[in-house]
């Protein structure tokens, strides 16, 4: 089963969702990271929840989450577009140790969301970590910064194997529009977290009509209005920024004494792309023109 993301809207009960299987998606940032299984669960839990909140984004938009907690789980970052392309990281990858929720989270923590277009930030805002939880941490985020009714649920099974160590990841987001019934938000937003939804979410197999009868499920005993419309949103997968260019910015940001110590020592200079782990390693003569570059 590949990983796709659709969004859509039944206009008859005023409900939008966004649905994503992300199994691959979550391997490569496992692997990359070298997660343990605990780690596994909370970071491809937190990047599926970021790429279903891209579904109210623009073309071009993005967001970056940054989760920030005070137990053994430092920090989790998920930076996502609506046409599928993110990444993400965990510090630490190693959670292993945490044999409850307040060891793992912590007492306290803080939820940063940022939306931005081409570089430039659009919006942005800070929200209290109440669940010890990133995807209801996230679900805090959108009710109450921004102020839409919301309900998710991110279900995660991992494996055995090493190169695929998780079996399936697969997500729901559903968002009361304008105009809607509240009280009946709140009954579906119940019914997400049933054994029955829960029950659909997690089967391993994708069937045509596997999405409608989640929606199904979660709105009954009201029939399926006609106004139902879904869209491809775009493929999930890693794609990471950085670039031996980018990279540039970052020596440019050494303060001069450590410049110097780099000339002093004429070894080459290694740097790791804290999302996708990847290595570049940086000669003194690159090192001196990215100092010399005028930006």
């Amino acid at each position: 089963m590949h990983d796709f993301h659709y969004k859509g809207r039944i206009d008859g009960l005023h409900l939008a969702f966004s649905y994503a299987v992300t199994t691959d998606l979550v391997n490569e940032a496992i692997r990359r990271h070298d997660c343990d299984p605990v780690a596994a669960h909370v970071f491809g839990r937190a990047i599926t929840a970021g790429l279903l909140a891209t579904s109210t984004l623009n073309e071009a938009e993005r967001i970056n989450l940054r989760w920030a907690y005070q137990g053994l789980l430092q920090t989790v970052v998920v930076d996502a577009g609506p046409d599928g392309a993110s990444r993400g990281l965990i510090s630490p990858p190693h959670l292993d140790q945490a044999e409850e929720l307040d060891a793992l989270y912590g007492a306290e923590g803080e939820l940063q969301l940022i939306r931005s277009r081409e570089g430039k930030i659009l919006s942005s805002g800070t929200v209290a970590c109440c669940f010890q939880d990133v995807v209801a941490d996230l679900v805090h985020y959108l009710c109450i910064s921004d102020q839409v009714e919301s309900a998710m649920l991110v279900l995660i099974q991992l494996s055995n194997h090493p190169e695929h160590p998780v079996a399936l990841c697969r997500g729901l987001l559903i968002q009361a529009l304008p105009g809607g019934d509240l009280n009946r938000f709140q009954q579906w937003r119940e019914r997400l977290s049933s054994p029955l939804v829960r029950g659909l979410l997690a089967r391993e197999e994708e069937s045509d009509n596997h999405l409608e009868n989640i929606l199904h499920k979660l709105i009954e005993p009201e029939a399926m209005p006609a106004g139902l419309s879904v869209v491809d949103a775009g493929q999930p997968r890693f794609v990471c920024t950085c670039s031996p260019v980018k990279l540039g910015a970052v020596l440019r940001s050494l303060p001069y004494t450590e410049r110097m110590d780099i000339v002093k020592k004429k070894e080459p200079v290694s740097i790791t792309c804290h999302f996708c782990r990847k290595q570049y390693a940086l000669s003194i003569d690159d090192c001196i023109a990215a100092w010399n570059e005028k930006v």
